[in-house]
C-alpha cells in the first residue's frame, strides 16, 4: 500500500482538499506549491506517488514530469497529473508523447 505522496500543487484549497482525502484514505502526503521544490523533494525524499499539478510557479508541471520520468531512479513512481485550466486535448496530446504521466 501507498504510504508516501507527494503532491505538488499551487491552489492551497486542492492541496488541502487532496491531503485529506488520502488521509482519510490512511495515507501521509507531503505538499508543495512550488515546482522547483517539488521536484527537488521528487529526488530527495523518493515518495510512492506524485500527484501534479500543469500550473505551477518556477517550473511548469508539464517539465516536472519529463524530469521525473527520464530520471532512471524516479521514473516508475506514479504520477496522476491534476489541471485546473488544461483541456481534454491537452492531456491526450500529452498522453502521446514518450514521457508521460501514469494518469490524467
Amino acid at each position: 500500500m501507498i504510504r508516501d505522496v507527494l503532491i505538488i500543487e499551487a491552489e492551497a484549497s486542492v492541496a488541502d482538499s487532496l491531503t485529506s482525502a488520502l488521509s482519510g484514505c490512511g495515507l501521509g502526503s507531503r505538499v508543495t506549491a512550488d515546482g522547483k521544490a517539488g521536484l527537488d523533494m521528487a529526488q530527495e525524499a523518493r515518495p510512492e506517488a506524485i500527484i501534479l499539478c500543469a500550473e505551477l510557479p518556477r517550473m511548469s508541471g508539464y517539465s516536472i514530469c519529463a524530469k521525473l520520468k527520464k530520471d532512471p531512479e524516479l521514473k516508475n513512481i506514479p504520477l496522476v497529473f491534476t489541471s485546473a485550466e488544461a483541456s481534454e486535448s491537452t492531456f491526450e496530446h500529452h498522453k502521446k508523447l514518450k514521457v508521460r504521466a501514469d494518469d490524467y
